[in-house]
């Protein structure tokens, strides 16, 4: 594979093929992305304090008749393929058209927004992937209403499965607070989940460094690899500090005061992901520097080398020539032991020029 056809390829995990949605009106339901799954699903969890519900529905028709202020209600729609349906669910809550287009495309930047009616954010699941080495991305969308919660994922991953357990435990304050606390507990998942993924990535970076001195070219490939994905994680992580920040500073009465400390905690959360992505990218600019030091300072050795001993025939060579000479009277030419006499001579020199090197430590 070329380095071209490489270099695309990476280009498509950063930027989508968004060629269906060239030239459409604002507001158009079209789906950027890759169905992930057979067919969507839409999870349906009521609850008060004392009790909680499950169901799976047919058809947001039904939706309306689960939406009431004696229960809160979590509206989970997996898959994201069928805009049909996400804009059936769309019109039947009063969802913006705007906001629902950035749903359908999965690669959308994390962001906050919000009308009269609802709060809109928009994060990304992470997973990392150690036998490939790389960084799975899914969109996940909020959208926070008056006593509902709908979320939009790619597919049906287990992302939320510890909150929802949670859930049905009543386990914390979970239950007893509006749907604002459960956006905020299942955003405090994705963001722990940020954290454990760098923390595995960051593992191999770590194990890698061990390796340094001895490493070959396989070093710099993986390094390579490694800068990829968390340039990728970056692109998906720092918009998220913008995103909070914005939630935690808005004055909508759609988040309880009780909810806005916690919603502090996740800001320095996230600051935390993306200092721990910046140290890992330094980390490893470190290492390919180092490598190439290591890979300068053996050239150099072997270079060292190979001068000494080119230092020590120059003179080797230059009694060679003069005694290799084709002149009749040549002085001690004809003297039974000049042979021997010339190598103790040579001899002498070379290991004079030895000694001379190991006491300047070039050796």
């Amino acid at each position: 594979m070329s380095r071209f056809t490489a270099n695309k390829k990476h280009m498509a995990r950063f930027l989508k093929n968004k060629q269906l949605a060239s030239g459409s009106a604002p507001g158009s339901l079209i789906f950027i992305g890759k169905q992930k799954i057979e067919r969507p699903r839409l999870l349906v969890t009521r609850y008060t304090p004392d009790r909680i519900e499950e169901e799976y529905l047919h058809s947001p028709a039904l939706l309306p008749s689960s939406i009431s202020g004696d229960h809160r209600t979590w509206i989970a729609l997996q898959g994201l393929h069928d805009t049909d349906l996400v804009g059936d669910l769309g019109r039947r809550l009063s969802i913006d058209p705007l906001a629902l287009e950035d749903i359908l495309n999965t690669d959308e930047r994390p962001k906050y927004t919000e009308d009269a009616r609802h709060l809109h954010l928009i994060l990304k699941s992470l997973r990392f992937d150690r036998t490939t080495g790389k960084v799975d991305i899914e969109q996940i969308s909020f959208v926070l209403g008056r006593d509902y919660l709908l979320t939009f994922q790619e597919t049906d991953s287990e992302c939320f499965d510890d909150v929802r357990r949670r859930l049905n435990r009543s386990q914390g304050k979970i239950r007893e607070y509006t749907p604002d606390y459960l956006c905020y507990a299942l955003i405090d998942s994705l963001v722990d989940n940020y954290i454990l993924t760098i923390e595995k990535l960051g593992n191999v970076i770590e194990e890698q460094e061990k390796t340094l001195l001895s490493a070959g070219s396989e070093l710099i490939e993986n390094t390579y690899r490694y800068k990829t994905e968390l340039a990728y994680l970056r692109k998906h992580v720092r918009p998220v500090k913008e995103a909070v920040t914005r939630l935690l500073s808005s004055d909508s009465d759609l988040i309880a005061p009780a909810t806005r400390k916690y919603l502090r905690d996740l800001d320095s959360l996230v600051v935390q992901a993306i200092e721990a992505i910046e140290v890992y990218y330094t980390m490893l600019s470190d290492q390919q520097n180092s490598y190439h030091a290591n890979i300068s300072k053996n050239a150099n050795d072997v270079m060292k080398v190979l001068t000494i001993f080119s230092a020590i025939f120059i003179p080797l060579t230059f009694l060679v020539g003069v005694y290799g000479m084709n002149f009749k009277h040549i002085p001690a030419l004809d003297y039974p032991y000049a042979y021997y006499i010339l190598w103790g001579i040579m001899a002498t020199i070379a290991l004079l020029m030895l000694l001379l090197f190991k006491k300047k430590k070039w050796l």
